[in-house]
């Protein structure tokens, strides 16, 4: 199969678009709101229900993020967007901004002297990510506030979550059972004197459980989060919607939203 690549966002819908996160901004009493190209899993990929980003600006790049404010809205790209971001923005809405070069935050201190508070989906965020945002802010009177997710409230027509079926990885492709790597790797967790490991990337999960998903039309992940514990036991954290009910190893919780995930019988 080729990649086809559809035009999911045009440059004329964005000021509407940005408009209705500007409205969105005034109820819920806040200065900014940040849209990262970014999923709950942190991946190269994410699903058409989380293409923020490119609903909101145009923008279609594999990197990048827009922060809203009240006058401004800087698209922040990186080397290899700088002529594309100028083709599907708005350039009398948006305003493109080079990064790494210009930080997030000190855009924001600059734009924002007399300080604010700027709202952000905490799904969307490493830990990492967050406290380089806050130690640049220190000082500056800006303050970042846990918010849902604007974009969603207002993006009326918005792709729903995935909900293909996983399927079990045949052993002739994987190589190895899924039991095996799970005690190799739980190994390595004893090794060093570690109880359990976080995994949060779709890819990790898929290697290990030996599973494969629909979640993106062009990588077969299943989007997911786990625990494996030092002893070779998972906990499966994802939408029981996608599970067949005859892989009972693979049986999920009643939840739909990541909030509510919860762990189902361990493997």
């Amino acid at each position: 199969m080729f990649q086809s690549f559809e035009v999911t966002a045009r440059p004329e819908q964005g000021p509407p678009r940005l408009a209705a996160v500007r409205a969105a901004l005034g109820l819920a009493d806040l200065d900014g709101f940040i849209v990262p190209r970014a999923d709950a899993h942190q991946g190269e990929y994410v699903a058409a229900r989380d293409e923020r980003l490119a609903w909101l600006t145009g923008f279609t790049g594999s990197a990048g993020f827009c922060i809203v404010l009240k006058t401004v809205a800087g698209v922040f790209i990186d080397g290899r967007y700088r002529t594309q971001v100028k083709a599907q923005v708005d350039l009398d809405h948006y305003t493109p901004v080079p990064w790494p070069e210009t930080k997030p935050g000190d855009w924001l201190i600059t734009q924002l002297p007399q300080g604010g508070k700027i709202g952000f989906d905490p799904w969307l965020y490493s830990a990492g990510q967050l406290r380089d945002l806050e130690r640049t802010l220190q000082g500056s009177g800006i303050g970042l506030v846990r918010v849902d997710n604007l974009v969603d409230r207002v993006w009326e027509d918005q792709p729903p979550p995935p909900t293909e079926p996983a399927t079990i990885h045949p052993i002739s492709f994987a190589g190895e059972p899924h039991e095996e790597k799970r005690a190799r790797v739980a190994q390595t967790l004893l090794d060093e004197h570690c109880d359990a490991a976080v995994l949060t990337l779709p890819d990790s999960v898929c290697w290990l459980l030996n599973i494969r998903g629909a979640d993106n039309p062009r990588s077969p992940i299943l989007q997911s989060f786990a625990n494996l514990h030092s002893t070779g036991a998972v906990d499966h954290f994802g939408d029981p919607i996608k599970v067949a009910s005859k892989h009972i190893w693979l049986r999920m919780c009643l939840s739909t939203t990541p909030q509510n995930f919860c762990a189902f019988a361990r493997t």
